[in-house]
């Protein structure tokens, strides 16, 4: 399956400046934050805003690279966020906004505004969208793009931005 190189900067810079924006950031509702401004970033601009792969737990998608961040697993990132009570989290750090663009700012903050005050289960149920659905374990980012939306020129452009990231990698 093709997918969005991860931009690991973008990833930890994108976690901090979620849980310093939230007055309470846990774990569900930080990664949730997440999925929903790649969500909003793919649909928009034909891109996520990190790249992460997202997947299929019970709770909702979660960023896999941002996970193993909050849970300490990634050398030299030991000590972005702190994790408090299991599942809430403070930042240890400032966000470093120049590894941001604007774009990534706006969907960023579009899905804090429109997320911050829901619940455990609303930010649950709005999580199981059919992206989630239709995953076995990693949500496809085309999925992701169909749920909230994109038409077939949008899908076509964001394939093409994948292919064009493979391209690049190799």
């Amino acid at each position: 399956m093709r997918n969005f190189n991860l931009h690991k900067e973008k990833a930890v810079n994108s976690l901090l400046f979620v849980t310093h924006q939230l007055e309470k950031a846990d774990t569900h509702k930080t990664y949730k934050i997440l999925y929903f401004a790649d969500q909003k970033h793919l649909l928009k601009y034909g891109r996520p805003i990190f790249g992460d792969t997202y997947v299929k737990m019970q709770y909702g998608p979660v960023p896999s690279f941002v996970k193993n961040v909050v849970d300490e697993e990634i050398e030299g990132l030991e000590e972005v966020v702190a994790k408090y009570h299991r599942f809430n989290l403070q930042p240890l750090t400032e966000a470093n906004l120049d590894y941001l663009s604007q774009s990534d700012l706006e969907c960023l903050r579009e899905s804090i505004e429109e997320n911050k005050n829901l619940s455990f289960i609303e930010l649950t149920n709005k999580s199981h969208d059919d992206a989630y659905n239709r995953s076995y374990w990693v949500i496809n980012y085309l999925d992701m793009a169909k749920a909230i939306g994109a038409d077939e020129k949008t899908l076509k452009y964001i394939n093409q931005q994948m292919i064009n990231e493979s391209i690049q990698l190799a």
